[in-house]
């Protein structure tokens, strides 16, 4: 009998805590750094610039992290207040109860991945996430770069900031100012090789991940489910639905949901297990003709507010995907709140 696998995404389908945002939210104003710098994250992803990968935010916050002294044991309290997504933890009990390897593959620091993980049952040799151990958070930088890191930060403040950076009002000044900043400026810097050592667990990196997982476990990408719901999981989800596995996007965004095989909108993670048990029982066709069963059944308009909301995403003209698209932004809003949900 072949092995059941699936990988999760952490930040979003499991907990809907963005710990890099909660983490710089220690920082004074540190949230509103955070957002614009994941607004940049976005534009180099879009841009495809070489050795960029979506989800390297990670390392673009730690020049502010090390300039505010916060420490790895900071990284852990913040993780510890992180809430987990309903159903989430009742899910990967059950899978696990059919014998399904459960893998969680997060962009997020190891502290807080392996701290979700164990709440949830997850065995730490069943992660993958982004390591720190080989940089010193507390590491002194020279006076020279703190007063870079100063008075950029105060700039981001000042000039780069708004509340409505998903509209892009800003882009035009933060693309050239932060790419000054973090390729020229801070290059030349003691932090430049440091910042280099890391390596973030998002983008291609996640997809590298799942082939890992396939090939431990004996199995080929199509054998796989995954789940996700943003930038860094596209190439994740890209893979397996390409490969002819199961990529499911739960409560996703405009990044993730045109390379997923199924979306789900809900409220509830458990949801999923109605495509994962078509799946198991008669593979994607089975999974196709369920969802096209069930919406001929129950209309969208009558089912609860909650959800869930199923989409079969493959052939689906734009408009059509526009419309799955306003209603994941929706449940995103709703598990994830107002702020995190705008982050890509």
């Amino acid at each position: 009998m072949k092995k059941k696998v699936i990988a999760f995404d952490l930040e979003g389908p499991i907990s809907p805590m963005d710990h890099a945002m909660e983490v710089m939210g220690i920082v004074p104003e540190g949230e509103k750094v955070f957002a614009v710098l994941s607004r940049y994250d976005d534009l180099l992803t879009i841009e495809g610039r070489a050795g960029y990968e979506p989800g390297d935010t990670l390392v673009l916050i730690l020049p502010f992290l090390l300039h505010h002294r916060i420490k790895p044991e900071d990284l852990i309290e913040v993780s510890k207040r992180a809430g987990l997504v309903k159903g989430s933890k009742e899910l990967i009990t059950q899978l696990k109860k059919l014998r399904w390897e459960v893998y969680i593959i997060s962009t997020s620091y190891c502290q807080h991945a392996v701290n979700i993980g164990e709440r949830l049952g997850v065995e730490k040799s069943h992660i993958f996430c982004t390591d720190l151990t080989r940089i010193s958070l507390d590491k002194l930088i020279d006076r020279e770069t703190e007063t870079l890191i100063k008075e950029t930060e105060k700039y981001i403040l000042s000039n780069l900031y708004s509340d409505r950076l998903d509209s892009g009002e800003k882009d035009a000044s933060i693309k050239p100012y932060l790419d000054r900043f973090f390729w020229y400026e801070l290059k030349s810097t003691s932090l430049g090789s440091i910042m280099n050592e890391i390596k973030v667990m998002g983008g291609t990196k996640k997809r590298e991940a799942l082939k890992e997982i396939a090939e431990i476990n004996g199995l080929s990408l199509s054998e796989i489910g995954a789940v996700g719901d943003s930038i860094t999981d596209f190439p994740m989800l890209k893979a397996v639905n390409e490969a002819g596995g199961l990529a499911i996007v739960f409560n996703g965004n405009e990044f993730s949901l045109p390379y997923g095989t199924v979306s789900v909108a809900s409220t509830d993670l458990r949801d999923i297990r109605l495509p994962i048990d078509k799946w198991v029982e008669n593979g994607r066709e089975g999974v196709k003709q369920t969802i096209s069963d069930l919406r001929l059944q129950t209309p969208d308009a009558r089912l609860k507010d909650e959800g869930p909301y199923y989409h079969w995403l493959e052939g689906l003209s734009k408009e059509e995907m526009d419309e799955i698209l306003k209603l994941h932004k929706k449940f995103r809003k709703r598990v994830r709140g107002e702020v995190t949900a705008k982050l890509g």
